[in-house]
């Protein structure tokens, strides 16, 4: 017996527990992983609501930092058997979930035991933005999610949980371990991440940026004099087989691309779409880029913007932004290192918010 439940979760035990766990027949057990840095769980109370829905305390984890998220992880897979991984949190949250998953899997398949089946994943929204739990129709407070959850599958076979595949994009930097994720950003978007939440977090904080770089495009304002570079243009895009010599920013996306509830979406992604949606701004001129704002928050074509809409790779170099999570070059010497954006073969599932689907 494994007195660190990462070294149990890796074992042969630990894999075997797995895969016992999430056989068809077996009753669905719910481990929820708890950000309380996420914005709708700041405060105890929600907290603590949400996990009493649960009736074990043993099911519920919280993680203050990364640095505690595998060893959760790995007590709510093999010593809670958790075969359903609710996660209560926003976009970034369901990122590192993600790919701890992976790193964890991967792992045990060097091991050589072989990749053990991974949790349905139940996104429960309680970040700022929640592309990602949107995109599988989850909507409503992380309590609501999962009272209904409960509601339908307490009890019931793991069979009966529907499932959305969720494709994920692949990010590395040359031959260095990729990190996986949904929504990607060059380096223009990941500044403009940086900036924004300057003005404070979520849609409020997003207009008064955008109000902002609107004024310093036309009035020379200070943010514009001192943190406009960091908006482009930028050089070298290769998407597929097109090359772009200048552009100003990229985002590519596995997952509908919605920036306002339920109005405003960008990029669609159809069920099973091959590849993921590329989307490129060609116009590097400050106030024709201006101009386009209104439109690159929509489906609309634009000019100035080239979409990719089944694109399988890209190359850039800079940093980025995966998810809302930013990341900086890391440093060669004089040398600058491909960034490299591709359709990953790992499998994740997610429960969709219709919950009465049988197909998916």
């Amino acid at each position: 017996m494994h007195a660190d439940p990462i070294a149990r979760l890796c074992s042969a035990e630990g894999v075997s527990t797995r895969r016992q766990a999430c056989v068809p027949s077996a009753s669905v057990r719910v481990g929820l992983l708890i950000n309380p840095h996420a914005r709708r769980l700041r405060r105890r109370s929600p907290r603590e609501r949400l996990g009493g829905l649960l009736g074990d305390p043993a099911a519920v984890v919280e993680t203050r930092d990364l640095a505690s998220l595998r060893r959760a992880l790995a007590r709510l897979l093999t010593d809670g058997r958790a075969n359903v991984l609710a996660v209560a949190g926003g976009d970034g949250t369901v990122h590192h979930v993600v790919n701890a998953l992976i790193q964890l899997d991967r792992e045990s398949v060097d091991d050589g035991l072989g990749a053990p089946p991974r949790p349905r994943i139940l996104i429960l929204n309680g970040g700022t933005l929640n592309i990602v739990g949107r995109t599988v129709a989850i909507h409503g407070t992380p309590r609501y999610t999962l009272e209904r959850f409960l509601a339908y599958f307490r009890g019931a076979p793991l069979s009966r949980v529907p499932a959305r595949r969720l494709p994920l994009l692949e990010v590395r930097w040359g031959d260095a371990l990729p990190r996986y994720g949904f929504v990607f950003g060059s380096e223009a978007p990941r500044h403009a991440i940086d900036l924004y939440t300057r003005y404070g977090a979520g849609y409020s904080g997003l207009s008064r940026f955008l109000f902002e770089v609107v004024r310093g495009v036309h009035g020379g304002s200070r943010l514009w004099q001192e943190e406009g570079w960091k908006l482009g243009p930028f050089q070298d895009l290769l998407v597929d087989d097109r090359r772009y010599a200048l552009y100003t920013a990229a985002v590519a996306s596995t997952v509908d691309l919605t920036l306002a509830v339920g109005a405003v979406r960008a990029i669609r992604r159809p069920l099973l779409a091959p590849g993921f949606f590329a989307k490129v701004v060609e116009e590097t001129e400050p106030r024709r880029m201006v101009a386009l704002l209104p439109r690159l928050m929509t489906e609309r074509d634009a000019p100035g913007v080239s979409d990719h809409p089944n694109a399988r790779r890209m190359q850039l170099f800079g940093p980025y932004t995966l998810d809302g999570e930013s990341f900086d070059e890391p440093a060669y010497g004089a040398r600058r290192l491909a960034l490299t954006v591709g359709e990953s073969q790992e499998r994740l599932h997610a429960v969709p918010g219709e919950l009465g689907a049988e197909e998916w």
